[in-house]
This record gives structure tokens, sequence and C-alpha cells, in this order.
């Protein structure tokens, strides 16, 4: 215990009834206060470090030059995808290493890109969903690298050359655009599909099971609607339409109806869907160049207004100045005029006094 007094004084009271340690709590007691009124200039500080972090990988990242440079490797790795199926690449094996190794560099590549992204969006690159494409296929190359099966499906990484060219990305979104209604024509042609493939399967299914045709044709729905697939596409279907016919001579009616209805008026109808979302987005990117170039117009328009009122001022002012100057020649005119005036009032007084004094002395 007396060890622990002699290292651990008691407090030593002091004039004002405080222990002498007081001021050294007083003083820890501000350290500490300063050194909370400092973390916050601190956490701003490192707030202001990770927004230019962020900034500047976005700005490296969706750079144009940087953003071609990732198509041409998107191109290339999707070359060198159909180059790795030929027999020299797949019987080499270190040719195949080698292609494998630069598959990973690409993907490294990729990854970094994307990375890069995510930390200039953060969160919000689950919002748009080009961003959200290209992190899917990034992710699924990296989780099924090593299954052969999946590793068929890199090829669809080529698909990320959509999200990078504007043009390909809008018609995209064109023909996204037109989906509840190519939606609405998918029904209709699988209503009148289906209506097809009950009458043909029971015009014809009996004959069809019995082998009375080359193939079957219509001895079930599944294979009847195959069958119509094929006829609608123009597949052989006269071949189809003859064979039938060569049993049933009406056979034609009911085929060639069906393709009038699919292959002239439905599959017609999809086209003029995709054309008119086409052409709405022609238009709508002419009516952007338009306002870029009334906007262009507008501001050369505001220029050459500048011009004309800064041409105006410095008229004005030259014409001020030249007021001024003539203002100023004036008064100097003015200012020699009442000079000789007040000499000649001076002479004047002085002749005036001799002639008075001369006077004066004849006087005398």
């Amino acid at each position: 215990m007396g060890k622990f007094r002699d290292k651990h004084p008691p407090p030593i009271p002091t004039a004002s009834g405080h222990s002498a340690f007081s001021g050294a709590n007083f003083d820890s007691s501000d350290n500490e206060s300063t050194r909370h009124h400092s973390s916050p200039s601190t956490f701003r500080k490192m707030l202001d470090m990770i927004n230019q972090l962020r900034y500047r990988c976005g700005a490296v990242v969706n750079d144009e030059y940087v953003q071609f440079f990732i198509v041409v490797l998107i191109s290339i790795n999707a070359i060198m995808m159909g180059i790795a199926t030929f027999d020299f690449v797949e019987e080499d094996p270190e040719v195949l290493h080698a292609f494998d190794v630069t598959d990973t560099v690409f993907l490294v590549i990729f990854t970094i890109e994307l990375g890069m992204q995510f930390i200039f969006h953060g969160w919000r690159l689950l919002l748009d969903g080009w961003l959200v494409f290209d992190l899917v296929v990034v992710s699924v190359s990296w989780l099924f690298q090593d299954m052969q099966i999946v590793r068929a499906f890199r090829i669809f990484r080529a698909l990320r050359l959509v999200t990078r060219i504007e043009v390909m990305k809008n018609l995209v979104l064109a023909l996204f655009s037109v989906m509840p209604r190519m939606g609405a024509i998918a029904i209709l042609l699988f209503l009148i599909s289906y209506i097809f493939a009950v009458m043909l399967t029971q015009l014809f299914g009996e004959v069809s099971r019995a082998g009375g045709f080359s193939e079957d044709y219509f001895g079930r729905m599944d294979a009847t609607f195959f069958t119509l697939f094929q006829i609608m596409t123009f597949d052989s279907w006269s071949d189809i339409t003859r064979e039938v016919m060569a049993i049933y001579s009406w056979a034609w009616v009911p085929l060639i109806a069906y393709v009038v209805l699919t292959a002239f008026v439905v599959i017609n109808l999809i086209i003029a869907v995709i054309c008119d979302a086409i052409s709405a987005l022609n238009e709508e990117q002419e009516e952007k160049e338009g306002k870029a170039l009334e906007e262009e117009e507008l501001k050369k328009k505001e220029a050459e207004d500048m011009d004309e009122e800064e041409e105006e001022i410095d008229r004005t002012i030259q014409a001020t100045t030249e007021s001024l100057n003539h203002l100023d020649k004036e008064v100097e005119d003015l200012k020699r005029a009442q000079v000789q005036t007040l000499y000649t009032l001076e002479y004047l007084a002085g002749q005036f006094q001799q002639i008075r004094a001369m006077r004066e002395a004849g006087m005398s």
C-alpha cells in the first residue's frame, strides 16, 4: 500500500478548492473535445478523397477513347472465341492453353472496367440495365469458367458490343419499346397456329400416324405445330402440301389459308411494327438533332446580338470620347480667351491709371 501511495500521491488541494491535478484533467478533456471537433473535418477530407476517386474512375472508364478500346477488346475476344473452335487450336494443348490465358486476360480487363464503373456509380449501377447486363455476363464468366459446357456460352460476351455502340443500343431500345405490341401479335400467331393445329391433326392425323406420308406431319399436336412452323417459314411447304394433296385433293385449302394468314399477314405485321419502331427512333433522333441545331443557331444569334451590342457600345464610347475631346478643346479655347481678356483688362487698367496720373499732374 505504501508503494502504491508513493506512485500515486493524493491530490493536493489548491486555493480554489480543486485538486492540483484538476488542471491536468481539464487539459485532457480539452484534448478530447479538440479531437471530437477535429474528427468531422477529417471525415470530410476522407469523403472528399473518396469522391475525387469516384469521379476520376468515372472520367477514365467513361472516356471516349477508353470505351473505344473496350469495344476493340470485346471484338478481338469474340473473334478469338470463333478461332478457338478450329481443330488446330483444340488439338494442340499449347495453343489451347495460350487461348485460355488470353481469354482470362480479357476477362480481367473487363472485370477492372466493371469495377471502376461500380466505384463511380456505387449501388446505382443496379439501376442501369446495360451495366447490369455487363455485370451478369462478367460474373457468369468467372463463376463457370471451369465448366466446359457453360464455357461455350462465353460468346455471349460479344453482346456487350450492344451496350457500347450507341446505334445498336438505340435499336434495342426501340425493339423493347414495341414489346407490348409484339406480344399481342405473338398471341394472335399462337391462336391461329393452335386453331389450325387442332383442325389439321383431326383431318390428317389418322393417315399420318398410319404412315401415309413420308414423315409423321400431323400425327400429334406437337408434330403438327412443328409442321406448321415449317410451312410458315416456307421450308419445303409446297412439298408437304403436294404430299398431303396426293391423298386429300382439297388439302391445299387449309394449308394455303394458313400460309396466307401467318406468313403474309402476321409476319408482315411484325415487320411493320419493327419498322414503325425504327421510324419512331429515327424521328426522335432527327428531333434531337433539330433541337441541337436550333440551340446552336440560337447561340450563334445570341453571339451575333452580343457582338452588335458590343459594336454599338464601342461606337457610343467613341462618339462620347470625341464629344469630350471637343469639349476639352472648347474649354481650352475659353481659357485662352479668358487669359487674353484678363491681360487686356490689366493693360487698360494700367493705361487708365497713367492717364489719371497725367491729369492730376496737369491740374497741379
